[in-house]
C-alpha cells in the first residue's frame, strides 16, 4: 500500500548469486508490483511496489524493478508480465482503428438480426467466399473485392482482422487473405481461426476484431518494457500471463494480444497457489481499485468455457471465471446526508492522506472546512490534481482548459473550483475524458484513510485522514473513529456479500433490502436487539487473503465464516508471484466427422487449422488425427516457451440415433483435443532484445 517505489523483502545477497531467477511482473490499476521468485524452489526472493502510470505503464514498470536489488537482477532468467493494457483498451475503447474482413458471411442476415451490435468495429468489409462445415469450400475467396478493400483502408487503420465463415473447419481463406492483405498494405493482420475454434462466427469475427486493435498497442507496450529490461541489465525471456494463468512468449502474445484480457486475475489465481500450496480455496485478491475472487478446486480454476466478457464485448478468449467488483483501498466513500448512508466505490480514487503528504496545502484546505463545516456538502470534500502533464497539442475543451489551469499550481477541493463556473462542477459530475486519459485524478476519502484514523495502517499523512473523517463524522453525527469504522464496515459486508454468493454457487440474492441480505447483515453484525435471530455462517473452503489490505479487510470477514483462513507472506504481491509461477499451456482442438449421402457413411472429414482432409476409414483417419493433434499441441507449446513438453489426449466420440425409434447409433464424429504443459525455458545467458524492433 505504500505509493512510493518500496522494497517489500529481501534476503541475503550471498544466496542470490547462488539461483536462478525469475522475474514477476504486474500491473495492477493502483500499483505496479515486481517478484523475484528462486525459479528452482518458488521461493520469493524480493518483491517490490511502484505506483501504476496508467499513460505509460513501462514507467511504472521500471520504477518497481529499480526498487529490487540489483546484484539480484543479474541473475534474472526469465521476465513474465501481467498487464492491464488489453483489458483497459477494451473497456474505455481505445484501440487502434482496424478494418474487420467477413468471408463468406451473410451482410443482409447479420444486419437483419442485429448481429452487427457485437461486432466492435464500424468499419466491416463483407467479401464473398468461405466454407461449409464439413470445411469444403462454399464460393471461392473473391481475390480482387480482397485487393479493393486493403488498399482502400491501407492509409486509414493500424491493423486488418480476417474472419472467415468456418474458417476453424478450413482456414484456407482466411490464410489466403492474410498474405494479400499483408503484402499490399505491410500491416498486422489477424486471422480469426489462431484464435478460436468454436463455431459461433459473429463472436469469432469479433474476438478477431478485438486482437488486431490491440496488437499496436502491445507492441508499443512490449518495446518499451524490453528497453527498460536492457537498461537495468536484464537480458532474459520475456513471457506474458493469458487470461487463464499460462503463459506465452512475448512474440506469440503480439499476434495474439486479446488473449491477456483479464490476465490480472488469473495471475492472482496462480499466485495463491504458488503462496499457499492449497489445491481447494476461495481465492480474494484487494488491491487498491477491484476485489477479485475466484474458486479453486482440486488445483484448478474455473474457467469460463463460453469465453469472457470484457465491458460491453463478449468474446471466445478462455479466461479463469471470477467476480470482480469495484472495491479496493483507494475506493471512493461518498455520503448520502439524507438516509446517513456511507457507500464504497466503485470509483476510484487517491486518498487524502496521500495527497496531503505530497501537498500540504491540502491540509489546510481541510482545517477551513471543519471550521464552518455546516457550508459545505460531502460532495465538497472531494480534491483534484494534476496526475501527468497534458499532451502536447492536445485538443481540449474550454472547460476542460479552465480545469487545468486551475490545478496547474496545486490540487483544488471542488468546491473553489466551481465557485463562479458551474459548468466545472457539471463536467466533473460525470464521465469525462480528464479523468479517462489519467492526466487529472480526484481524490477524497477513502478505506485507506480508514485505516490511517484507526491506526492500523499509517505510511502517509494521517492528520489529512483525521480531518477528512471528522468532516464526515459531523455530517453523521458522529466521531471520527465511529465514521472510519462505519466505512471499513462497509467494506467489509460488501466482501461479505461477493462471498455469499461465490460460496452458494450464486443462490443467495444479495440485492439491497433482501431477505438473504438481511441475514448477511445479522452475520456481519453479530446481533440485533430488535431481532432474535442470530446468524451464523460456515465455509466449508478455506479463504486466501491476496493484495496489501487483504489483511484489514478480507481476514475479519473470513473469521465471520469460520473458515480456516490464510493471508499468506509476500499476499501483497501475489500477482507478480503469479505472473512468473504459471506454466505454458496449448490446447487444440481437431473434429473428424462422418461424410453421409443417401446411400449412407461414405467417407470421413478431418478439420483443423489446415486445410480439411478426407478419408475413406475412420482408423487411419483418427489415427492421422491424433498424431496432427499432438505435433501441433507439442510445437505450439514449444514456440510459446515450453521446455520439456508434455502432452495428454482426450477423445470424445459423438453419436445419435437417426429417428426416435431406431436402435441403431449413428456416428457423429469424433473430438480430438490435446493439451500440451510445460514449464517456461529459463534462459542461460542473455537473450538480445533488439528483435521485437521489427515491424509486424
Amino acid at each position: 500500500m505504500n505509493a512510493d517505489s518500496a522494497l517489500v523483502s529481501v534476503e541475503e545477497s550471498e544466496s542470490l548469486r547462488e539461483r536462478d531467477l525469475g522475474l514477476g511482473i504486474d500491473t495492477g490499476g493502483t500499483f505496479t508490483d515486481a517478484a523475484l521468485v528462486d525459479a528452482s524452489s518458488g521461493a520469493v526472493v524480493a518483491a517490490a511496489k511502484s505506483p501504476t502510470t496508467r499513460h505509460d505503464l513501462a514507467e511504472g514498470i521500471e520504477l518497481a524493478i529499480r526498487a529490487l536489488p540489483a546484484e539480484a537482477l543479474a541473475r534474472v532468467g526469465l521476465v513474465s508480465l501481467s498487464t492491464t493494457l488489453a483489458t483497459n483498451a477494451i473497456v474505455e475503447g481505445n484501440g487502434a482503428p482496424v478494418c474487420l474482413v467477413l468471408i463468406g458471411y451473410d451482410q443482409e442476415l447479420v444486419r437483419r438480426y442485429g448481429l452487427d451490435r457485437l461486432l466492435p468495429v464500424t468499419n466491416v468489409a463483407y467479401v464473398a467466399g468461405g466454407h461449409t462445415s464439413t470445411g469444403t469450400e462454399s464460393q471461392p475467396l473473391d481475390e480482387n473485392e480482397l485487393v479493393r478493400v486493403a488498399r482502400a483502408n491501407a492509409g486509414s487503420v493500424a491493423a486488418f482482422a480476417v474472419s472467415g465463415f468456418f474458417s476453424v473447419r478450413n482456414p484456407e481463406h482466411e490464410l489466403r487473405a492474410r498474405d494479400i492483405i499483408a503484402k499490399l498494405t505491410g500491416l498486422p493482420v489477424t486471422c480469426g481461426h489462431e484464435l478460436a475454434n468454436e463455431l459461433d462466427s459473429v463472436l469469432r469475427a469479433a474476438t478477431c476484431a478485438l486482437n488486431a486493435s490491440l496488437v499496436p498497442l502491445l507492441r508499443d507496450l512490449m518495446l518499451s518494457v524490453q528497453r527498460a529490461l536492457a537498461a537495468l541489465g536484464i537480458e532474459a525471456p520475456l513471457m506474458v500471463v493469458r487470461g487463464d494463468g499460462s503463459l506465452m512468449r512475448v512474440e506469440m502474445a503480439l499476434e495474439r494480444p486479446v488473449e491477456t484480457i483479464l490476465s490480472g486475475p488469473a495471475a492472482s489465481v496462480v499466485g495463491a497457489q504458488a503462496l499457499t500450496g492449497l489445491r481447494d480455496m476461495l481465492a480474494c485478491d484487494i488491491g487498491g481499485t477491484t476485489t477479485d475472487l475466484a474458486l479453486v478446486r482440486d488445483g484448478l480454476p474455473g474457467l469460463n468455457d463460453k469465453g469472457a466478457t470484457v465491458g460491453r464485448w463478449r468474446t471466445l478468449v478462455k479466461a479463469v471465471q471470477t467476480v470482480s467488483r469495484g472495491l479496493g483501498g483507494d475506493s471512493q466513500v461518498s455520503l448520502d446526508r439524507s438516509t446517513g448512508r456511507l457507500s464504497v466505490g466503485p470509483r476510484r480514487a487517491m486518498p487524502l492522506c496521500f495527497l496531503a503528504s505530497r501537498h500540504p496545502e491540502v491540509g489546510h484546505d481541510l482545517e477551513r472546512m471543519l471550521s464552518a463545516p455546516a457550508q459545505y456538502e460531502p460532495s465538497d470534500l472531494t480534491f483534484f490534481a494534476i496526475s501527468r502533464p497534458p499532451a502536447q497539442g492536445s485538443a481540449y475543451s474550454a472547460v476542460e482548459r479552465r480545469i487545468l489551469a486551475a490545478l496547474a499550481a496545486r490540487p483544488q477541493p471542488l468546491w473553489r473550483l466551481i465557485k463562479g463556473d458551474p459548468w466545472i462542477g457539471l463536467y466533473l459530475s460525470h464521465p469525462n475524458l480528464l479523468e479517462r486519459s489519467g492526466v487529472i485524478i480526484r481524490s477524497t476519502f477513502t478505506p485507506t484513510d480508514a485505516l490511517h484514523v484507526l491506526g492500523t495502517f499509517v505510511a502517509w499523512d494521517r492528520q489529512a485522514a483525521l480531518d477528512g473523517a471528522r468532516l464526515l463524522g459531523l455530517w453523521l453525527g458522529k466521531s471520527a473513529e465511529e465514521a472510519a469504522s462505519m466505512v471499513t464496515a462497509e467494506v467489509q459486508r460488501q466482501l461479505l456479500r461477493s462471498f455469499a454468493t461465490m460460496l452458494s454457487g450464486g443462490k443467495t440474492a444479495v440485492n439491497e433490502g433482501s431477505p438473504d441480505d438481511v441475514l448477511l447483515d445479522l452475520a456481519l453484525n453479530g446481533h440485533d436487539d430488535a431481532c432474535d435471530l442470530e446468524v451464523t455462517l460456515r465455509s466449508r473452503l478455506p479463504i486466501v487473503g491476496l493484495g496489501a489490505p487483504a489483511g484489514h479487510f478480507v481476514m475479519p470477514v473470513a473469521s465471520l465464516l469460520s473458515a480456516p483462513a490464510e493471508l499468506p507472506a509476500h499476499h501483497g504481491v501475489a500477482n507478480a508471484v503469479g505472473a512468473i509461477s504459471g506454466s505454458v499451456v496449448v490446447r487444440e482442438t481437431l473434429e473428424l466427422q462422418g461424410l453421409y449421402e443417401a446411400s449412407g457413411l461414405v467417407g470421413y472429414m478431418l478439420t483443423g487449422p489446415f486445410p480439411a482432409q478426407r478419408f475413406a476409414e475412420k482408423e487411419p483417419a483418427l489415427a492421422e488425427a491424433i498424431a496432427r493433434a499432438t505435433d501441433l499441441a507439442r510445437r505450439h507449446a514449444q514456440a510459446a516457451g515450453a521446455a520439456q513438453v508434455e502432452v495428454k489426449l482426450a477423445i470424445e466420440e459423438q453419436e445419435g440415433t437417426p429417428s426416435l425409434s431406431a436402435s441403431e447409433k449413428l456416428y457423429l464424429g469424433t473430438r480430438i483435443v490435446a493439451t500440451a504443459v510445460g514449464r517456461p525455458q529459463f534462459a542461460a545467458s542473455a537473450v538480445p532484445v533488439a528483435h521485437l524492433e521489427q515491424p509486424c
